[in-house]
């Protein structure tokens, strides 16, 4: 007796159970459930026993107290294609994603507790975003309370926020993902484009909701994602043009914004809006007499050394050997491949005693020369022969992942030992470096030479 499609009934003969199974799925022998899939309910013969074995999920429908009775089982929110997949690596543990059809993938395994799968479909997302694509999986992750995922998405956002919001996958966030955005303090943008690019999706938004694209309307589409929008630092011109004479805002709220702009009190009634520049969140300046030798035991157990040089420069009896200070400001650039806190920096001195430096010392965005993110003017009074010395910033420095920033320093005092053989990417405690040199005059430093040559951090 043969098979309908000619094979011999024996076919199951020095076969595996998994083999007998993924044979069984295939020719769809002995199914005892049939799933109606996708808007056209397309039937997707399985077994029960097999798919229980495989997701918890699938086991409470099946075995649990409420198991479902019914032979065929309507899944409208997944596509025939996407739920073959996922069947597939659960008979087979085989996995054969396309990549439009990994978001919906995801998906469907996060519904039936599938974990390998939303591990291999979280990664290949992760490794997929760019600049078109990092919205649209944003919302997804949403939709299925991926937080590690949606947190990727957000950083990339983040990174290269003129691209990500002008998208078209942009316009179709839903106001929870859109929050995170407009709030954050490290979206680095002009307030005038964070505007423009909000106002486009609230016009948007009233569309899909079938509203008359009017200021009222944009008004309470955006909801509390309006009062994100940094009004007060906008230009005076621009708000006036473009806020001024529209009812997005009250005229209560457009009076306070115009009294902060031009008057000399610069108080916003109840906190309606933020009024710090967004990069600023950690501005301190501050004046101090910092003691070398004091600091050089000043880390806690958390903080965290990055040594970018191989060596130190040579130091001979001619002054010709020593690094020039006092004239112009040495600089670097660094970003971090993971969120970090710097707290200080390492600085070449002379080594010798008594010596001392007036230290002014900054980390800012790079490319942003007018955002300073900390700042400390310090005097510093050697008293020891080491050949570095440390300081630290008023405040901890909140580091974005893959963000580049620039640390300036300019020194009055001795000329200094200096650093030769500087490496580009360094790893500490699982971080990876990468320095560059900075553009713009300096006083020489790079990444082959020169000061600053390290940095105090921690995680």
């Amino acid at each position: 007796m043969t098979t309908h499609d000619g094979e011999e009934k024996d076919w199951q003969s020095g076969r595996s159970i998994a083999e007998c199974n993924r044979y069984m799925f295939a020719h769809q022998l002995g199914c005892d459930v049939t799933f109606l899939v996708g808007n056209d309910s397309k039937p997707i013969p399985a077994h029960k026993y097999v798919l229980a074995s495989r997701s918890s999920v699938f086991f409470a429908m099946f075995y649990g107290a409420v198991a479902e009775k019914n032979e065929e089982i309507p899944i409208p929110d997944i596509e025939p294609e996407v739920f073959s997949t996922l069947l597939k690596y659960l008979y087979y543990e085989d996995l054969a994603v396309s990549g439009e059809q990994t978001a919906s993938l995801l998906y469907a395994a996060n519904k039936y507790c599938v974990t390998k799968v939303v591990r291999k479909c979280r990664k290949l997302l992760q490794e997929a975003l760019t600049v078109d694509t990092v919205c649209s999986t944003m919302e997804s992750a949403h939709l299925f309370d991926d937080h590690e995922l949606h947190k990727k998405c957000l950083e990339m956002i983040l990174l290269e926020p003129q691209k990500c919001l002008q998208s078209e996958a942009f316009l179709h966030l839903c106001p929870d993902c859109l929050m995170p955005i407009i709030s954050s303090d490290d979206l680095i943008i002009d307030e005038a484009t964070v505007l423009n690019v909000l106002l486009k999706w609230a016009e948007t938004e009233c569309r899909r909701q079938q509203l008359t694209v009017c200021d009222v309307n944009i008004k309470n589409v955006l909801g509390k994602v309006l009062y994100e929008v940094r009004f007060p630092v906008m230009d005076i011109q621009f708000f006036a043009d473009n806020v001024g004479k529209r009812d997005i805002l009250s005229k209560s709220e457009r009076i306070s914004v115009f009294t902060f702009l031009c008057g000399s009190s610069k108080s916003i009634p109840d906190d309606i809006f933020k009024t710090t520049p967004r990069g600023q969140r950690q501005l301190q300046t501050t004046i101090a007499l910092q003691d070398p030798q004091t600091q050089q035991n000043t880390h806690t157990p958390q903080h965290r050394i990055c040594l970018r040089f191989l060596r130190d420069g040579h130091v001979a009896l001619r002054n010709e050997n020593l690094w020039y200070v006092g004239q112009k400001s040495d600089k670097i650039d660094f970003s971090a491949s993971k969120t970090i806190y710097i707290h200080g920096i390492i600085l070449y001195g002379c080594g010798v005693e008594s010596a001392a430096y007036t230290v002014e010392a900054t980390i800012l965005r790079a490319g942003l020369s007018t955002t300073n993110l900390s700042k400390i003017l310090t005097k510093v009074a050697i008293n020891t022969k080491e050949k570095t010395f440390n300081i630290f910033f008023p405040k901890s420095i909140y580091i974005v992942p893959n963000i580049r920033y620039t640390i300036t320093v300019i020194m009055q005092g001795p000329r200094t030992y200096w650093g030769e053989g500087g490496e580009e990417h360094v790893t500490s405690d699982g971080v990876k470096f990468e320095f560059s040199k900075t553009i713009g005059e300096t006083n020489g430093t790079d990444t082959d030479h020169g000061q600053i040559p390290g940095l105090i951090f921690s995680k």
